[in-house]
């Protein structure tokens, strides 16, 4: 036998919205920076960002260690750590160093060249986690874009899973959004990216 449980969507809504309101007031500076932002789509530079619960995303200060400061001041530890992009933590001062020692023998950050540095990396990560491939990616959408193709290739299926409004990098095959019937819908695409 199972037990419902009644929710009161009106108190539900009102608590949101309070909510709301304390979070804009406690970001002034947040809020300033997000409406300012008219040249980006949706006000933000990815539109997946515009999923914050409080209407409008922090704007980040600084980042340090296991810290990130936003513009208004407020002090927060990173569980997410630039999506394990900084498992290190933001900055720490071996990699700061060793990225200004090569930046300064390079003379340059982006020859579009193979360097030895790759291949001994990718021999390192096939002895640490017993996989013999790798490929590497500057961002979530080139990350997504080579998991993609690589899975229609290998696979021969021409049909990806995503979840609705998670975050795959900014990749158009992976733009998705579910209607209330289950079903995707271009039309609820259309419709939530013209509300950003």
């Amino acid at each position: 036998m199972s037990v419902g449980v009644r929710v009161d969507r009106g108190r539900l809504a009102a608590l949101m919205e309070r909510e709301r309101k304390t979070y804009q007031a406690r970001n002034p500076r947040s809020m300033a920076a997000y409406n300012a932002a008219r040249n980006l789509f949706g006000h933000v530079p990815m539109t997946w960002m515009n999923k914050s619960a409080g209407g409008f995303p922090l704007y980040l200060s600084k980042a340090k260690g296991a810290h990130v400061e936003d513009i208004d001041g407020h002090d927060f530890v990173d569980f997410c750590l630039g999506d394990t992009g900084a498992m290190a933590g933001h900055s720490p001062d071996a990699t700061v160093q060793a990225v200004q020692r090569r930046f300064a023998e390079l003379g340059g950050a982006t020859t579009m060249m193979p360097s030895e540095d790759a291949a001994w990396v990718g021999a390192e990560l096939a002895r640490r986690f017993g996989l013999p491939y790798w490929s590497f990616a500057l961002t979530a959408t080139d990350a997504n874009r080579w998991a993609i193709r690589l899975a229609r290739a290998v696979t021969d299926r021409p049909k990806i899973l995503f979840h609705n409004y998670c975050y795959h990098g900014s990749v158009d095959e992976s733009l998705i959004v579910i209607g209330p019937d289950g079903e995707a819908r271009a039309e609820a695409a259309t419709s939530a990216l013209r509300s950003m």
